[in-house]
């Protein structure tokens, strides 16, 4: 029987912990390899783990070349930047964005792989204790010396026969056969027990160092898996867990790819702005920043707010992210809002942004328009002194209306219509009957008849706008209103000299950029009060 086996030490785990990937160890044909070259002969294959002494493992890692040789893994998607990734994805004509790998996912892989490894791990128990004193060196050193004990004592005692006269006899045999049955017997009685024990005592310590070396391989594999489930955990929490947070705030969820993307194309943005930058070198960021772009709207992110007629500084103001059920539910309130300001400015002002009337306003026109006609109608009627044209007049008026009642009174009495203009000649005030009508509804002020509120805003906006101009300076198709503080002024006094009443021209100023501030300002400068 043999004793317990000293090949404790792993493999694979000891080279993973010399820094050589998992990825470059093999096995074959019982050797384990490095980089498809023979490492090391296994002496212990348990189960597909191989083992070896932990001296056998040093001499062999001793003498293996690490010089030439990645003692990494290869770096992976998620450390290489993403400018360098895109730049290196350019391909003739064609760029294409690569986005960096997910983290969580690549944490993920390395915890579910370390479960793999370890589901197979198994403690291995030491073969039974048996002594064999013939394969002991101890033994055979004390049976040489007990041979070599008896032999002298042998010679010894026949020398001592000898001198008594006795010589070579039966009794000098009988006396050195006891002599050498007596070392043997204190061999097998007392040395061999002794040096069983002593062998017993080996073997335990080897078993105990071997369980602990297993515990420890075992512990330090669930360390690196709890260590993994902790980063796992940070992870979650920077690259989801927050962004849904601030996502609950804002409206706007922006996943870590997406950051990601936005900050590679802001750098190309600011590398193609820089100075002394070639065309060349611009059209090759231009390419880049067109892959990426691609991206984002393919997840749902609006790229026109970082496209190329887009200034860095311009872009940098923008709030990206996909807009959440909550965003959506904030811009619907606040179009709603929006309708209602513009419904509630039309019916302040009896017309919408469109040019209609609301409905009140309408009436109001319908009412002014029958009041005018009869106020008209009344004082040509009055003027026609024969009986019998005022009542055919009263009855064309009634089925046709005045214009053709005049009509057909010139055709029937050029007296009487001579009379009917006259009267209606004598009103010094042509819009008389309009400040009657007025005053019937609690005004007495003129009617307003000069161009809308949206029509000056139309008028004015257009004449302070401007091209915005790209990235590279120049004119795009997209226009801005001016806010310098000239422009501003001038906005202001072409509509205060347009004549809107009181509160629509406070309403167009607004509309054109001006704040409360600037507009009481400006009010102050030129006068104006009442608005």
């Amino acid at each position: 029987m043999a004793t317990t086996s000293p090949y404790t030490t792993g493999i694979r785990s000891a080279l993973n912990n010399k820094g050589v990937d998992n990825s470059r160890v093999g096995y074959k044909d019982g050797f384990v390899t490095v980089d498809g070259k023979n490492f090391l002969k296994a002496d212990l294959n348990n189960k597909g783990t191989t083992y070896t002494s932990q001296a056998n493992f040093d001499k062999a890692y001793g003498g293996l070349n690490l010089g030439n040789q990645p003692t990494a893994s290869p770096v992976s998607p998620a450390s290489v930047s993403p400018m360098a990734q895109a730049a290196a994805n350019v391909t003739g004509k064609q760029a294409v964005y690569t986005p960096p790998a997910s983290q969580t996912a690549q944490t993920l892989g390395k915890i579910g792989k370390g479960i793999d490894q370890s589901a197979g791990f198994q403690f291995t128990t030491p073969e039974a204790f048996s002594y064999n004193a013939e394969s002991d060196p101890a033994y055979q050193s004390q049976l040489a010396l007990a041979k070599q004990s008896a032999a002298d004592q042998q010679i010894d005692t026949n020398a001592m026969l000898r001198a008594s006269g006795q010589g070579k006899s039966s009794y000098s045999e009988t006396v050195a056969n006891q002599i050498g049955n007596k070392a043997m017997s204190t061999l097998s009685d007392t040395i061999i027990p002794q040096l069983m024990q002593q062998a017993y005592q080996r073997y335990t310590d080897d078993a105990n160092r071997n369980l602990q070396t297993q515990q420890l391989n075992y512990g330090v594999s669930q360390d690196q898996l709890s260590n993994l489930s902790s980063l796992y955990g940070l992870q979650n929490q920077e690259y989801f867990q927050n962004p849904l947070i601030e996502s609950e705030t804002t409206g706007n969820y922006l996943p870590e790819e997406a950051k990601a993307a936005i900050s590679n194309l802001m750098g190309l943005k600011g590398q193609a702005e820089a100075k002394g930058v070639t065309a060349a070198e611009r059209a090759d960021y231009s390419k880049q920043a067109d892959s990426i772009r691609s991206y984002l709207d393919s997840i749902g992110i609006d790229s026109t707010k970082y496209g190329a007629n887009v200034s860095a500084a311009q872009a940098s103001q923008v709030t990206p992210g996909i807009r959440t059920l909550a965003g959506q539910q904030l811009d619907q309130q606040a179009e709603q809002q929006q309708w209602e300001n513009r419904f509630n400015y039309g019916q302040a002002t009896g017309q919408f942004s469109n040019g209609q009337k609301t409905l009140q306003a309408q009436q109001m026109d319908t009412a002014n328009s029958q009041y005018a006609e009869q106020f008209a109608y009344q004082k040509a009627r009055d003027a026609i002194t024969d009986q019998r044209w005022q009542t055919e007049f009263d009855e064309n008026v009634r089925q046709y209306g005045l214009g053709y009642g005049l009509q057909q009174l010139s055709q029937s009495s050029d007296d009487a219509y001579r009379q009917a203009q006259i009267a209606l000649s004598q009103d010094d005030n042509d819009r008389a009957w309009l400040t009657y009508g007025d005053s019937l509804n609690g005004s007495t002020e003129s009617k307003y008849s000069g161009m809308t509120a949206n029509q000056i805003y139309d008028v004015v906006s257009k004449a302070f706008t401007k091209p915005m101009l790209d990235e590279k300076g120049r004119e795009t198709e997209n226009t801005v209103l001016a806010t310098d503080a000239a422009s501003k002024e001038q906005m202001y006094q072409q509509v205060m000299n347009s004549g809107l009443p009181d509160g629509q021209d406070t309403q167009v100023l607004s509309l054109l950029g001006l704040t409360a501030k600037e507009i009481a300002s400006y009010d102050k400068k030129y006068g104006v009060s009442g608005n």
